[in-house]
């Protein structure tokens, strides 16, 4: 269905359309000229014998004359239904004969005449006192005439089929020409990749785009690389002062009510240094390379061992080994960290943490038996500072879903939420394809 809405398949059908407009235009004018130039030379032909006819000299004085032979019929002779009956060619030649003052009453095509000759006959009675009061004259006077086709010609078929070929072949070349530098453009816009060259064969109006989309992308570059390094700077600046401010209440004397305003300027300052961490993932999830080569399966379980969960609550299914290449260690790890801290902290346990490689992609999938996210707040969930309604008494910045999206897109995969059959277990699901 893209294929068929693509700006090439449209041009081509407009020009297609166009084509056969034009032609069956020049065709019909074609056709018309030819048919009265035909009659007017049947009717040249013919006039001398038919107002013979119509004068009563006798069928003898008209066939001396004729270019051929003359057929009479009493009645009126069975039609011959083809092409040529359907065209304006026997009105054009009852035209010509009248111009000549043959007088007509009715002429029709009627079939070949001649045993064996396909040459059809053209039957017309005459209209005046001398044809219709002699007692030889005939009703119907017929004569064979090769100029007068029965059936459209071959030559005729080929020549329209190859006219429209061509149009057809024309249309196609013009198209794919326009349309070229417009997909070229869309596929590196797709590809992200501003560093390519001119466009080829490409129009003033798409060199233009492509040079406003390139300096729309190098200042969105540049504002990013500001926003990193402006968060970057911040988050880092920020954790000394609150290191020292956290080393100096663990220092406080143990003296009677001092405890729990230390233990609570310890847990704040730890809160805020964790939300300076998030500011630095999501930087960091923009920034690092992608040329690793990680155990999966190895990173699953140390991130697990890590949250030192009560027995149950959390699970790893993961095989032995699970190298996946191009990849990073600090980012997948923060992906997997950052899963796990999202069911723990929205969802309800028991928590499983599975990792695996199926159908040539790698996934991530972290899982838990609580209310999950609604269908209608998933996209928005992966947005940048996004919470659920049900987290926002929580301490958090909603980043932790944004940086997994982030290294997902980074690592050319998605992001999904994934329900169990009965809606006992919700899912979030990270996978990539493997390079």
């Amino acid at each position: 269905m893209a294929h068929v809405r693509s700006l090439f398949m449209r041009l081509l059908a407009a020009q297609v359309l166009l084509a056969v407009l034009l032609t069956a235009m020049l065709a019909t004018l074609f056709y018309v000229e030819r048919n009265r130039t035909v009659a007017q030379l049947v009717a040249a032909r013919w006039i001398p014998a038919l107002q013979r006819v119509a004068r009563g000299d006798g069928l003898a004085a008209a066939q001396a004359v004729a270019p051929g032979p003359l057929h009479t019929a009493a009645q009126r002779p069975p039609p011959a239904f083809g092409i040529a009956a359907l065209t304006p060619r026997l009105a054009m030649l009852q035209d010509a004969l009248a111009d000549a003052s043959v007088p007509l009453r009715d002429i029709m095509l009627g079939a070949p005449t001649t045993p064996g000759t396909s040459t059809p006959t053209v039957w017309l009675t005459l209209a005046g006192s001398a044809a219709e009061s002699g007692s030889d004259a005939p009703g119907w006077i017929g004569f064979e005439s090769d100029l007068v086709e029965a059936r459209l010609r071959e030559r005729v078929v080929i020549a329209v089929v190859l006219l429209f070929g061509l149009a057809v072949l024309a249309s196609a070349l013009i198209a794919r020409r326009l349309a070229r530098p417009l997909e070229a453009l869309r596929a590196r816009i797709a590809a992200d990749d501003a560093s390519g060259g001119p466009l080829p064969h490409a129009s003033a109006e798409v060199e233009a785009i492509d040079e406003a989309w390139r300096q729309l992308r190098a200042s969105l570059d540049r504002q990013e690389r500001e926003r990193a390094l402006l968060l970057a700077g911040v988050s880092h600046d920020l954790r000394s002062p609150l290191g020292r401010i956290r080393m100096a209440a663990e220092l406080l004397p143990q003296a009677d009510g001092v405890a729990l305003r230390r233990d609570a300027i310890v847990r704040n300052a730890a809160l805020a240094d964790r939300l300076l961490g998030n500011f630095l993932d999501h930087v960091r999830s923009g920034e690092l390379p992608l040329d690793e080569t990680v155990d999966l399966a190895a990173l699953a379980r140390s991130v697990a061992a890590q949250r030192q969960s009560s027995d149950g609550d959390l699970g790893v299914d993961a095989p032995a080994a699970l190298p996946v290449a191009h990849v990073n260690a600090v980012l997948i790890e923060r992906v997997i960290a950052n899963l796990l801290d999202n069911a723990f902290n929205h969802g309800k346990p028991p928590v499983r943490l599975a990792v695996g490689v199926s159908r040539g992609q790698a996934w991530i999938e972290v899982g838990d038996h609580g209310p999950g996210i609604a269908p209608d707040q998933q996209a928005a969930m992966l947005q940048a500072f996004a919470r659920a309604d049900a987290s926002r008494g929580r301490p958090g910045l909603g980043l932790g879903l944004t940086v997994v999206q982030r290294v997902a897109t980074r690592l050319g995969g998605a992001v999904s939420f994934v329900a169990a059959a009965g809606g006992q277990r919700h899912a979030v699901r990270v996978t990539w394809p493997l390079r």
